[in-house]
């Protein structure tokens, strides 16, 4: 995996456009002559399971992100740090003879990802340091030949899963290798640095491939996790694919076997906004790094992991949460901790995760959705003060509502109002069961019909929040910045340098109503002097002076003014520049607030 350092954050950026490029049309990956009812089938367990668990572990737990002071100048990455660190092989090597994971136990390991509530477990096989974590006779750089545990934890991995039906997947770096003298990508020039006379080849035949033989050949893993094809053609990518398949033809491969093939997309450390079409899986880190770090405290809370898995599955895909075990063979007890509270959510909510699809209801200010056939589940982030959630655009005959966390999990049926054709509000208590995400189980009648279209609320104290990841972009600079559950401030448009650039929003109304108008950006001090307008249904705002807010990421909300509009009916709010400063850019919006006018 890349580190975000600031040495590989430009590399992490370009691979994840790569990722996501190459996701845009279906992987080419399947079995020979695989039809659509195959693949389907051969995915099954994938997709029903969600959630798993990515384990980064190798001889760079050890140092654990020190490495001779050099840690005091920049982030050392921790699986990276030989990398980062430029060590040389004759010093990276030696943390073999000391790499002794006595308190290594495989069924602990397979209980702690059941207690989460995840259905399987990625390990890293080879990560880019060159080291095996298994019993390999391409290379004796390997934890059985070259460590006192002279151990295979990847063999017990495999019979603890299998005993326990847990599905297990290898990561293996096929194309970077540090320790190798021929490896390419972001290779060891500082042992190696003769790049023209690297013989790639050479190091695909006699370690790369026969080390992902062995893997497939004795292991018989549910995944094989491929990562950083860089340098590698077509025909590399499809033989390693071979050998996969030969052995296991049932083998699920990701993209980064490389060159537009694989089973399904993994962008990295960000949700994508409105998803991605075709399987998808987001890997991320449960603190900041992939290995273990000593000084890394930084582990997202259960509720921030709740939400990104919530997030991902309502958009279609899999979440993979990497935790990195100590030297010692153990988890961290932060982490381990975090993971019990997010499997104590599961074991009441697992339902509305397990074997579902996107959500229908899209774009919620409240909260997500996923759905089953008969069934959509609401997810619920921000709790309705007046106890009344208003479900948006769901169009079908609503037979019943429950909450899956009501007290003692009686599933006392909630009231449903019918608001209009397209709208439906369910009555919920005053406070909600679980603050982490409450979920409400609708049962309907007939595949799910919805109006995608934004309902305005004038009721009091309702903020209609308007977000520009539901925006329509007009022009040519303009740009839409990503989506986090944990920093909301890359949910942004940015790079707005033209005049003729514009957004607009289609939203629905059920009456007539006067709004306050917000506007919540952040505004750099080269962007003083700019000056933008609101309008709604043609009806323009005065004009607004851009305020600098400290930061284009920096946001804080302004006001605009006050519209009035007619309904029930169709609606379109806009925001266009009016002046703009060369080169300055507009600002980056985050989002308009319609707020019914106090009277």
């Amino acid at each position: 995996m890349i580190p975000l350092t600031r040495s590989t954050c430009c590399v992490w950026l370009t691979f994840i456009c790569v990722s996501l490029l190459s996701a845009a049309a279906p992987c080419d990956a399947g079995p020979p002559q695989e039809t659509p009812e195959q693949r389907d089938a051969r995915m099954a367990w994938w997709r029903e399971g969600r959630f798993g668990l990515f384990m980064h572990w190798g001889l760079y737990a050890l140092p654990a992100g020190e490495w001779k002071g050099l840690e005091k100048q920049k982030d050392l990455g921790g699986e990276w740090i030989m990398y980062n660190a430029r060590i040389p092989v004759k010093e990276y090597e030696p943390l073999a003879r000391q790499f002794n994971p006595v308190q290594f136990n495989a069924d602990e390991w397979v209980r702690l990802a059941e207690d989460a509530g995840m259905r399987y477990m990625v390990l890293t096989a080879k990560h880019c340091d060159g080291f095996a974590m298994f019993a390999s006779k391409a290379s004796r750089y390997n934890i059985f030949d070259a460590t006192p545990f002279a151990h295979d934890p990847i063999g017990d991995l495999a019979r603890a899963c299998a005993e326990r039906k847990m599905k297990l997947g290898f990561y293996y770096s096929h194309s970077w290798d540090w320790h190798e003298p021929d490896a390419l990508g972001l290779d060891n020039a500082w042992d190696f640095p003769d790049r023209p006379k690297k013989d790639f080849a050479k190091y695909l035949r006699e370690k790369s491939m026969p080390q992902v033989e062995e893997i497939v050949s004795q292991y018989k893993p549910a995944i094989l996790w491929f990562d950083v094809p860089n340098d590698l053609t077509r025909a590399q990518s499809e033989e390693f694919l071979s050998i996969v398949r030969r052995h296991l033809p049932d083998c699920i491969v990701n993209d980064r076997v490389g060159n537009g093939l694989g089973d399904y997309a993994t962008p990295e450390q960000f949700i994508p906004p409105e998803g991605i079409k075709g399987d998808f899986e987001v890997c991320m880190t449960l603190n900041d790094h992939w290995g273990f770090d000593k000084n890394d405290d930084r582990w997202k809370p259960a509720v921030i992991v709740v939400r990104n898995l919530v997030d991902i599955v309502s958009k279609g895909g899999n979440y993979l949460l990497n935790v990195g075990p100590t030297a010692q063979g153990v988890f961290p007890a932060a982490a381990g901790k975090i993971l019990h509270e997010v499997g104590a959510w599961m074991k009441v909510n697992g339902e509305s995760i397990y074997g579902t699809t996107a959500g229908p209801l899209r774009r919620l200010p409240w909260g997500r959705s996923t759905a089953k056939p008969g069934a959509i589940y609401l997810h619920v982030f921000d709790w309705p003060a007046n106890g009344r959630l208003v479900v948006a655009g769901l169009k079908n005959n609503v037979s019943g509502a429950v909450c899956l966390s009501d007290a003692g999990l009686s599933h006392k049926p909630l009231e449903v109002v019918r608001l209009s054709e397209h709208d439906v509000e369910i009555c919920l208590p005053a406070q909600p069961p679980d603050p982490m995400d409450t979920v409400i189980a609708v049962s309907i009648e007939g595949m799910p019909e919805v109006d995608p279209t934004i309902l305005a609320l004038a009721e009091p104290d309702t903020r209609n929040t308007f977000s520009v990841a539901a925006a329509a972009i007009h022009g040519q600079t303009a740009k839409y910045y990503g989506l986090s559950l944990e920093q909301r401030q890359y949910d942004r448009v940015g790079s707005w340098l033209q005049a003729a650039d514009w957004l607009s929003w289609d939203f629905r109304t059920l009456g007539s109503a006067t709004y306050d108008l917000e506007a919540v950006y952040g505004a750099d001090p080269v962007c003083a002097g700019n000056e933008f307008i609101v309008s709604v249904d043609g009806k323009e705002l005065p004009a607004c002076k851009v305020v600098v807010t400290g930061g284009y990421q920096t946001f804080k909300t302004f006001p605009v003014g006050a519209v009035e509009v007619s309904g029930p009916g169709l609606h379109t709010l806009s925001v266009k520049v009016k002046t703009i400063v060369p080169n300055s850019g507009l600002f980056d919006l985050h989002a308009v607030v319609l707020t019914l006018a106090r009277k």
